[in-house]
């Protein structure tokens, strides 16, 4: 089981980024100015 001690720490980090970025946005723009940037 030695692969999931390997995988589980970067995904932990990648999710907890995830929720950093969209935490970001939205305190900048709020859910319009996220919907704007991804439709460019």
């Amino acid at each position: 089981m030695d692969y999931v001690s390997a995988i589980v720490p970067p995904l932990v980090m990648a999710i907890g980024f995830g929720f950093l970025v969209r935490a970001i946005i939205r305190s900048q723009g709020g859910n319009q100015k996220a919907k704007e940037d991804l439709v460019d």
